[in-house]
């Protein structure tokens, strides 16, 4: 953890209540990660089992559910993201993995 967060942390935070103003948020950290793994999952350069790029895949390009906790679209939803302008854009990247890949290494 950098400074700034240290910097940030209350005590009156460690019993729980965190003040909405607070710039470190764990459940949009955690979707933050759910959706960066369907990426990486999805087009990154690890060799996946076929099994996990096809559930990658239907996650991120399948039927949008806004309803359905932790579907794609809820996630994109809960992070400030359109869903229908992620799917464009990351179904951009399928003809040039290349490029997705050199994105996707800029999150490392």
């Amino acid at each position: 953890m950098g400074t700034s967060l240290a910097l940030n942390y209350h005590s009156d935070e460690r019993d729980g209540d965190f003040d909405a103003n607070t710039p470190v948020k764990p459940e949009r950290n955690l979707l933050a990660a759910v959706l960066a793994r369907a990426i990486y999952d999805a087009f990154g350069a690890a060799h996946c089992e076929r099994h996990i790029i096809r559930s990658a895949r239907q996650w991120l390009f399948g039927k949008l559910s806004f309803s359905q906790p932790f579907s794609f679209a809820w996630v994109a939803a809960h992070l400030d993201l359109d869903p229908i302008t992620l799917q464009e854009s990351l179904r951009g990247y399928e003809g040039n993995v290349e490029e997705i890949q050199n994105r996707l290494s800029l999150l490392r």
